[in-house]
């Protein structure tokens, strides 16, 4: 039998991640010492607070049964209480929070519930391949709106064309952000938020690592008067606690967008396991005794890494947050190029730009998410190559 797979499957480029994951695979398989800095899945384990209330959650056979698929009303509350104390903002934890299997979920879903075919939704370049999941699903448009380096690798918003804004529903925003470490400042939420009222486009900000910030404290859009009327947050706890594999994340805002995102999740997901939600309430509640060392490893981390690599001639403007460095080899050549003559010569892997759009084009991403010796060798391997060679 001839199995035809769907047009839109058909659309979609194998996972950027994964094609990665099979090149190191396939070096390790040559006997090759490899280092991976490609993915950005955390090395410090889970604090043992929120595993012990996690082990004596999964022990309750309340927990077992199906949990509510917006999410339980400890999870729900805990959250509320953190953007409470994080930035003063008041939420409903019934028609303002869901919760998510996993921010990515919510991201990849949101264009489904407000998105008709031929709609725009307009994307960063370069991104986190991601956001063009549900847009695709949805039969909708994309338009990238580059991040440069100029700018801070913030939008240009006045650049974007009048005539894709007549026919956009939707703008994702990463801050601070992957691929390029970049922070945002409330002042810029302010115009994005005057923007995307004139233009009556709802704005998602992706807060993934909004806790892994190296300076200031990263703010919600929120915290600019009239964004819940046209915005919705994302938030995970996979950085924040290092809690990837736990697959917990909340949305936050617009009433409307949040329980039609519920509406849809009813329809897909039963939720999330409520020994995960109750484990993460605990971390929320916890936040100010986990989370510091958490960000201090990582800052610690991107000081020493960018140290290696200034000395070794890369160019890069310095994370503000994140786990990742953004960053340009010595030479000016493609950025494939660069991660595969690092594979092959320094056993080294890391993410090539390209492979978050267009204008990631000569950049490389580093991760930051392996042991600090870990990553003082793979700064020693950059310092050893000869560059010539290319």
């Amino acid at each position: 039998m001839h199995i035809e797979l769907s047009e839109k499957l058909k659309s979609f480029k194998p996972f950027l991640f994964e094609e990665l994951y099979r090149k190191e695979k396939a070096e390790r398989t040559r006997g090759k010492d490899i280092i991976s800095l490609a993915v950005g899945d955390p090395d410090i384990p889970t604090d043992k607070s929120i595993v012990a209330c996690a082990v004596s959650e999964v022990r309750k056979g309340a927990n077992h049964r199906y949990p509510n698929t917006k999410g339980n009303e400890n999870l729900r509350r805990a959250v509320c209480e953190w953007h409470k104390r994080r930035h003063g903002l008041v939420f409903d934890h019934d028609k303002e929070v869901s919760i998510l299997v996993g921010s990515k979920e919510g991201i990849a879903h949101l264009p489904l519930v407000v998105m008709n075919r031929g709609d725009y939704c307009l994307i960063p370049d370069p991104t986190y391949p991601t956001y063009r999941t549900g847009v695709v699903l949805s039969g909708g448009r994309v338009h990238d709106v580059p991040l440069e380096e100029k700018n801070d690798f913030l939008p240009d918003l006045g650049k974007i064309p009048q005539k894709i804004l007549g026919r956009t529903k939707l703008f994702f925003i990463n801050y601070p952000n992957n691929p390029t470490g970049a922070g945002v400042t409330l002042d810029f939420f302010r115009d994005l938020v005057k923007w995307a009222r004139k233009n009556e486009v709802i704005v998602a900000q992706d807060a993934a690592y909004c806790e892994i910030y190296f300076d200031e404290p990263t703010p919600s859009i929120f915290q600019v008067n009239g964004a819940r009327d046209l915005a919705v947050e994302f938030y995970s706890a996979s950085k924040t606690y290092c809690m990837a594999g736990w697959r917990a994340g909340w949305v936050v805002g617009n009433g409307k967008l949040a329980c039609a995102l519920n509406q849809l999740k009813e329809n897909i997901d039963s939720g999330q396991f409520n020994a995960v939600q109750n484990a993460a309430a605990f971390a929320l509640r916890n936040h100010e005794k986990i989370l510091p060392a958490v960000r201090g490893r990582f800052k610690a981390r991107a000081a020493a890494f960018c140290k290696g690599l200034r000395e070794s001639g890369w160019h890069f403007v310095e994370p503000k947050g994140s786990c990742f460095v953004w960053a340009r080899p010595p030479v000016k050549c493609p950025s494939l190029d660069a991660v595969c003559y690092m594979l092959e010569k320094a056993s080294l892997l890391a993410a090539p730009g390209s492979g978050f759009g267009r204008f990631g084009e000569g950049f490389i991403r580093f991760s930051l998410t392996e042991p600090e010796p870990v990553l003082a060798t793979a700064i020693k391997r950059i310092r050893a190559l000869d560059w010539s060679g290319l």
